[in-house]
């Protein structure tokens, strides 16, 4: 058993972000971690399966990351050793939004929920980590979804018989606009969605942030996560009423 604890320890310390963490916090997260072996071909996790219990990190083999859309199989990514996945669904508590399955023979370290939760509580490291590799995943599966093909004629007609009031959700999720970028991200990543309005100290709606926003503003520009989610929201904010049909909005 010391032997698997002391290995375990020396992988954690090569990868990202436990290379960053001091020896006793790695020690301890060594402790609580399980190792698990996926022969080639087995579903780790399941699109629209239950929630992810584990971070998994691949400490040899490889997985296929892939969404089916339509009855086809659309992979979003490839992830060999040193890599995790398991982090979105784990997170926010809902259910996989993707299939997992290992390409080859693979070996996995397993480290619980609630260790993961309490690593990015207390570390800032680990939490600026794991939110760039967030939203890493969210510019890979728009990469996805904007591949999907659509029948034009369906969806023409969809927008001039369908109200905005139909598509849109009547729980709007907002932040202040004093809110740090890493936790207005960190909000989209629990509640599952790819935009989020800003509010003003008199709780009035002055701009947006979307998926895109953070990786065009956040991850390419190199910004710093503590700043302002002001400075990179979209505004002034336009509003359409709720009983106009979608292709006013669009207009």
């Amino acid at each position: 058993m010391a032997k698997i604890i002391e290995d375990t320890i020396d992988f954690l310390k090569s990868v990202p972000p436990f290379e960053f963490l001091a020896t006793d916090v790695v020690n301890s997260i060594a402790i609580k971690t399980s190792l698990e072996y996926y022969p080639k071909g087995t579903h780790i996790l399941i699109q629209d399966g239950s929630p992810s219990e584990f971070l998994y990190i691949i400490k040899k083999g490889g997985v296929k990351v892939y969404r089916k859309v339509n009855g086809e199989g659309i992979t979003i990514d490839f992830r060999s050793e040193g890599d995790s996945f398991g982090f979105v669904s784990l997170i926010s508590g809902d259910k996989s939004r993707a299939n997992v399955v290992a390409v080859d023979d693979t070996i996995c370290y397993l480290i619980p929920k609630q260790t993961i939760l309490n690593l990015i509580d207390k570390y800032p490291e680990a939490r600026d980590f794991y939110l760039k590799s967030f939203i890493i995943y969210l510019d890979k599966k728009y990469a996805q979804d904007t591949s999907k093909k659509t029948l034009s004629g369906f969806v023409d007609k969809l927008l001039f018989t369908t109200t905005i009031e139909e598509i849109t959700s009547k729980n709007v999720i907002s932040v202040p606009e004093h809110t740090p970028i890493k936790e207005a991200a960190r909000v989209m990543c629990e509640n599952g969605i790819s935009s989020l309005v800003i509010m003003n100290n008199k709780g009035i709606p002055v701009g947006i942030i979307t998926d895109k926003d953070l990786r065009r503003k956040v991850v390419a520009a190199a910004r710093d996560v503590n700043e302002p989610v002001k400075n990179i929201m979209s505004f002034p904010i336009i509003k359409v009423d709720a009983k106009e049909h979608c292709v006013e909005a669009i207009v």
